[in-house]
């Protein structure tokens, strides 16, 4: 057995697999029962599409197919912005950005502890 695919998600491994049972060959998909371990955070990489060894030239070409087709990501997410310094501000500022927010968030508590106190 071979892979040939590596999918962000279980779904997407899925439908590789679905588009390759359609050319005529026997696709596996393993890891995609993984995802429900790590909960809500994002696990790309855990499912993947296995294939028989003599069917892996053709599965690499329904890959191949299969991801000329996808459109691409016209914009980067909010993450990868702040990463590139998109909006003015500079590489790497996640750490402040994590600050600002633990401030608020502390202050914020507080005054609900404050208000829940003179109940």
């Amino acid at each position: 057995m071979k892979r040939v695919y590596e999918a962000r998600d279980g779904l997407e491994a899925h439908m590789v697999a679905g588009l390759m049972e359609q050319a005529g060959i026997m696709a596996q998909v393993r890891g995609d029962m993984l995802q429900g371990a790590v909960g809500e955070l994002p696990a790309a990489g855990l499912a993947s599409v296995w294939v028989a060894d003599d069917d892996e030239q053709r599965a690499r070409a329904v890959v191949r197919d299969f991801e000329e087709e996808q459109p691409p990501n016209p914009e980067p997410g909010p993450r990868q912005r702040l990463r590139d310094g998109v909006r003015g501000q500079g590489a790497g500022d996640t750490g402040r950005a994590f600050r600002n927010g633990l401030l608020v968030g502390v202050v914020l508590g507080g005054l609900v502890m404050a208000w829940l106190l003179t109940l």
